[in-house]
């Protein structure tokens, strides 16, 4: 018997709940839909059992999908072995946005301290701004975005609290300033963990040779915000948007959990006011036009995002793009889970995201090939074994 689209995805990547695609796809509308109506109707018509609540937890949406089904009064109507899973992880999510919230209130206090206002994104700031709760919202990280001249006193500050910058051979911090990357930084006391300081948020060497983002731009437009009772900035709307598609696309290949990365856009749209024609014109302008369509386009698919469909529509990518993306990601490999981060077909995959064939081009040479400068930053030296290791390593998907 031939297996089905839906049956490979599967296979390749995480088991999809029982039940039909579009009951699926109605939980996930119902999830975000503005009241809690459209829960009630379906829990009429599901009965979602122990393995609905492994894939939500595998998407990172059950604390959600646990908060939203209580707003519905919908727990006693739906199977116990169900509620019952949900309900572990929705308070063991409990206490550890606690400790999050802690967490990022007492680097807030001490940036503050040192004249450093940070740009909160990513979970960081969507669990506060875009999520009914930031219980809502798991997250295993702070991301911290801190001006150029600021970073050593950041860094400072932090460290004076306890914290250890944690290093990686494979990502040295002189690369990592290079591309807009990060410092770790990682809490001893109990009840911390990881805060990355960013140089940048678009981050990675796809985003510095194939696109053209508009950091100062990016800078000026963020908004003040009020973070566990502290000052912090976020990102505008439009940005925010931007540059959750292209950590989403770019940098996670839609991997799990992929359907949170969705869920984020939709809610930050949901949640704040949002120049749809702004997003496509700054995709375009960045030249990451077809990263942000096809997150959106997703987006829309299965949470639905109607507000956006004229920006969906003036960043579609012509079809044979379209075709050969949707080889790689479509529905129905984002609700099985499947996972493109590790072998050679991710680059085949990033290419095709890449707006102009010469950046492709580009981007896969120096991928190949890079600057001795790079390679001197990477690993520390630049002999022809360094150069043909790296090579042949890229060849096998491993860098």
């Amino acid at each position: 018997m031939t297996e089905n689209r839906w049956q490979v995805a599967s296979r390749k990547g995480h088991a999809r709940p029982s039940g039909e695609d579009q009951g699926v796809v109605s939980f996930l509308r119902a999830l975000v839909a503005p009241d809690t109506a459209a829960l009630g109707v379906w829990v009429t018509e599901a009965r979602p059992d122990a393995h609905w609540a492994e894939w939500l937890s595998h998407h990172q949406l059950a604390p959600c999908a646990f908060y939203r089904l209580r707003q519905a009064s919908a727990l006693a109507s739906l199977p116990a072995e169900f509620v019952g899973a949900l309900r572990g992880i929705y308070y063991n999510a409990v206490g550890t946005a606690e400790l999050h919230t802690r967490e990022l209130a007492g680097a807030l206090d001490v940036l503050s301290a040192a004249g450093v206002i940070p740009v909160l994104f990513k979970g960081a700031v969507l669990a506060y701004t875009a999520y009914p709760d930031p219980t809502c919202r798991p997250m295993g990280d702070l991301d911290l975005w801190i001006d150029l001249e600021a970073m050593p006193r950041a860094q400072a500050a932090l460290e004076s609290l306890g914290y250890v910058q944690h290093l990686k051979a494979e990502r040295p911090v002189a690369l990592q300033a290079q591309r807009e990357g990060e410092i770790q930084l990682m809490g001893r006391a109990p009840g911390s963990g990881l805060v990355e300081l960013h140089w940048g948020v678009f981050a990675g060497e796809w985003l510095h040779r194939a696109a053209a983002v508009d950091d100062g731009g990016i800078r000026g437009r963020a908004v003040s915000v009020t973070i566990a009772g502290r000052p912090a900035l976020m990102l505008a709307p439009e940005d925010a948007i931007i540059q959750l598609a292209a950590h989403l696309a770019v940098s996670h290949q839609m991997a799990a959990p992929g359907l949170r990365g969705l869920l984020d856009v939709v809610l930050l749209a949901r949640s704040h006011p949002v120049d749809w024609q702004a997003v496509a014109e700054r995709a375009r302008g960045w030249r990451v036009a077809a990263a942000t369509w096809l997150v959106l386009d997703l987006a829309d698919a299965l949470f639905g995002l109607p507000d956006a469909e004229a920006a969906i529509a003036g960043l579609r990518p012509h079809r044979m793009r379209r075709g050969l993306l949707g080889r790689f990601v479509d529905a129905d490999s984002m609700l099985a889970g499947r996972d493109l981060t590790h072998g050679p077909l991710r680059f085949i995959y990033q290419l095709l995201l890449v707006d102009r064939t010469r950046d492709a081009a580009w981007l896969l040479g120096r991928a190949l090939w890079p600057e001795d400068g790079w390679l001197a930053l990477r690993y520390g030296i630049v002999t022809p074994s360094i150069r043909w290791r790296h090579l042949f390593a890229a060849l096998r998907g491993q860098v």
